[in-house]
């Protein structure tokens, strides 16, 4: 039997996904609820994965948040567990073969999987 980690973001218990449409093009806002972030939400912008250096960079938008002056991309905390929701979504993505990759030495070319999660 697989172990539970409480501690690990799961999808519609810390996070929800939200598909919205911007400028024309289709996104997800993410809605965090777990505490203190309930309420807040995110938006992913480009995510990069440097696999020779076992790396990700991401960065993000605060689309929602009940108090601007402490959910903000400069609170560290928050930027910690927008990259364990990340994780999260990215590992989710990779297990049912839906995640949308891009090579960005060639321009846009993408692999041969379609998505539901994006890592534009």
């Amino acid at each position: 039997m697989k172990d539970l980690n409480l501690d690990k973001p799961s999808e519609f218990l810390d996070y929800k996904l939200d598909p919205v449409v911007v400028d024309g093009a289709d996104a997800w806002n993410v809605s965090l609820l777990r505490q203190p972030y309930n309420n807040v939400v995110i938006r992913y912008n480009n995510v990069k994965v440097d696999a020779d250096n076992a790396q990700i960079t991401f960065n993000f938008n605060v689309i929602d948040t009940p108090d601007s002056s402490v959910y903000n991309t400069d609170n560290v905390e928050l930027q910690n567990f927008a990259g364990e929701v990340l994780h999260d979504i990215l590992d989710a993505a990779i297990k049912t073969e839906s995640l949308k990759t891009k090579v960005t030495d060639d321009g846009n070319q993408s692999t041969t999987h379609d998505s539901t999660e994006s890592t534009d």
